[in-house]
């Protein structure tokens, strides 16, 4: 599996962004995220591949044992090999946007 996500679909602030993607990431399947924005099947049954988007950058890893475990403790940010933006805003707007757009992604 791939899971996409991207932090802009989230206006918490990055203590808080920590703590839910710490949470997230003990248990990534069956747990929903507002920003979660793509779930792919790969075929891929034995990892899950993450594509994490922040900040205009993207950070992409396969969840391993020993990194789920540094994931689980600080978040998405154990992976960031940059200082990620403290506050986060406009993604009520986001959301409204997306809301507009047809279920099959037509438009």
């Amino acid at each position: 599996m791939i899971i996409y996500m991207h932090r802009g679909m989230c206006d918490a602030s990055m203590p808080y962004c920590a703590r839910c993607s710490a949470a997230f990431f003990r248990k990534p399947m069956g747990t929903d995220r507002p920003c979660v924005t793509r779930i792919v099947d790969d075929g891929r049954e034995d990892m899950l591949h993450f594509v994490v988007t922040t900040d205009n950058r993207t950070l992409e890893f396969d969840l391993t044992e020993d990194l789920q475990e540094g994931l689980a403790v600080e978040g998405w940010e154990f992976m960031a090999d940059f200082d990620p933006a403290l506050f986060r805003h406009g993604a009520a707007e986001r959301w409204r946007r997306l809301a507009e757009v047809p279920a099959d992604h037509t438009a």
